[in-house]
């Protein structure tokens, strides 16, 4: 058996002592102060962390090291207040599924359905162009549906909103 634990014959059946599962998939948490007070949501202004170059999911960037984000205030946090916003770990991921994954889905499917329609109505004449249309048109169908079913207040959209836990 060697130091770290391991015997290298086996596999080790509990892997608890190696590996902390909790804090690996726990939510990032960011301090931020409280500017305003709307219903359940604050805005908070946050440090931007290297984590959240590029990103833009969930806030806004003021200036070069500050964000803006709506945050739900499940702490009851007042303007002015030191709060603890947890962040979904995966949101960026998600987000960016979202926001482009699905549209180029549905503008694949789009090219593949006019050059079925062309090969079927047509029979093959205008392939190319209809396949395009059509192409666009399930990327913009794409998009208004996304922009209704997440939608400001939608439980879909609440999902990837950051949330106050703590007033410091």
């Amino acid at each position: 058996m060697k130091e770290d634990g391991f015997d290298t014959g086996r596999a080790p059946s509990d892997l608890s002592e190696h590996f902390d599962y909790r804090a690996a998939t726990r939510a990032r948490a960011e301090e931020g102060t409280v500017v305003s007070v709307h219903g359940e949501t604050a805005k908070v202004l946050m440090r931007r962390s290297r984590m959240c170059e590029g990103c833009g999911s969930c806030c806004v960037k003021v200036d070069e090291d500050g964000m803006l984000a709506d945050a739900v205030n499940r702490a009851g946090a007042k303007p002015g207040d030191r709060v603890l916003v947890d962040l979904p770990e995966s949101l960026s991921i998600r987000a960016a599924f979202i926001l482009y994954g699905v549209p180029l889905l549905f503008f694949f499917a789009g090219l593949g359905l006019g050059a079925l329609l062309s090969l079927a109505a047509l029979g093959g004449k205008l392939s190319v162009p209809l396949s395009v249309a059509s192409g666009f048109a399930l990327l913009v169908v794409s998009y208004i549906l996304l922009s209704r079913v997440y939608r400001a207040g939608s439980r879909a959209a609440d999902r990837y909103r950051p949330v106050i836990v703590k007033v410091l």
